[in-house]
């Protein structure tokens, strides 16, 4: 199980005696264990009767002891061990034991970020209880995740058009996005939806365009036009880091069009299933003719050099680095 169907409008389901919540998404993590709460406390977020341990230090007897407790003015009890790598790898046995006799009136969560299915574990977990993969997800899910979000947390329409581009303006982290997608209702207010152009007022649109401009710069040879909106984004206080992943976004989907064009697709099909949106299929078109074959496979290892870059691999400083980018996407083709 995915958490974003945990966290969807059937909940948790059935409350199941053991959870194991894995995966590098810590906001998912979070959500799926407030899902598994509610769940165990029949529909409310009610504390007592939940116990939080850090997995470094939790003892495995208290643990037990609190999920085999009885329960006292709450449904159930629950014991979370939270960042339970350790937890889990020091007592791996006697966790095994518990997986296949589980308490009858108490749930036990492990958060971790590694969960190997293959484990006997992990497989008695799958046969008494529930795992449930907290992974980012593909971008191509995060819009109707989103819409979902909306409809059920704020009661809320969210078209497609609208959340796709909420995703190009603030990148496919699902914490940032729910984020926005609150201030956005609340901006809109009770029995309206969330049109595209409130995504534009409210989340920064003015920022990515210029991002965009930069790239159809950039992309068509013109570097000193690139590089003059680098320097109004970085003046006005846009971190290079920020700035690097809105240009990722786009460059991906122009290398995964490249790549798809390679493989005999045509431009507008390649583009659809790239992501591309229909009316910018004639730029990309553009970006390939200028970039060339060669650069647009080269695209994603151009991306990662750059990131490692910012974060301290290279001798230059951020600015040096995103203009390096800039300069090298505007040269002409060389294929």
């Amino acid at each position: 199980m995915h958490a974003f169907e945990l966290m969807g409008p059937k909940g948790a389901g059935e409350v199941r005696p053991v959870y194991a919540i894995f995966g590098d998404d810590a906001y998912l993590r979070r959500e799926a264990t407030r899902a598994i709460v509610r769940a165990a406390m029949d529909g409310g977020e009610e504390e007592l009767g939940v116990s939080r341990f850090p997995g470094a230090q939790a003892e495995l007897a208290a643990v037990l002891d609190e999920v085999r407790t009885l329960p006292f003015l709450a449904p159930r009890r629950v014991a979370i061990v939270e960042d339970a790598d350790p937890f889990v790898t020091a007592h791996r046995k006697e966790l095994e034991a518990f997986a296949a006799r589980p308490s009858p009136t108490g749930v036990l969560v492990l958060s971790v970020k590694s969960w190997p299915s293959n484990t006997k574990l992990a497989k008695l977990v799958e046969q008494h209880g529930v795992s449930v993969e907290c992974k980012a997800p593909r971008e191509s899910e995060l819009a109707g995740w989103l819409s979902r979000l909306a409809s059920t947390r704020w009661g809320l329409g969210f078209p497609a058009d609208a959340a796709r581009l909420l995703i190009e303006l603030v990148g496919p982290e699902p914490g940032l996005l729910a984020a926005e997608v609150d201030k956005l209702a609340s901006f809109v207010g009770e029995g309206k939806g969330i049109a595209r152009d409130d995504v534009a007022k409210m989340v920064g649109a003015g920022r990515v365009l210029e991002v965009w401009d930069m790239i159809d710069r950039a992309s068509s040879g013109d570097a000193p036009g690139a590089l003059g909106v680098l320097d109004r984004l970085l003046a006005s206080g846009e971190a290079p880091q920020r700035l690097l992943a809105a240009l990722a976004i786009s460059l991906r989907k122009v290398h995964h069009a490249g790549a798809l064009r390679r493989a005999r697709r045509d431009l507008a099909d390649a583009c659809k299933r790239a992501g591309v949106w229909p009316r910018d299929i004639e730029k990309v078109g553009r970006q390939h003719a200028h970039l060339g074959p060669e650069r647009v496979d080269r695209l994603p290892a151009l991306l990662l050099e750059t990131d490692l870059a910012l974060k301290g691999s290279s001798t230059l400083d951020e600015r040096s680095v995103l203009e390096r980018l800039v300069v090298d996407l505007a040269r002409p083709r060389r294929d």
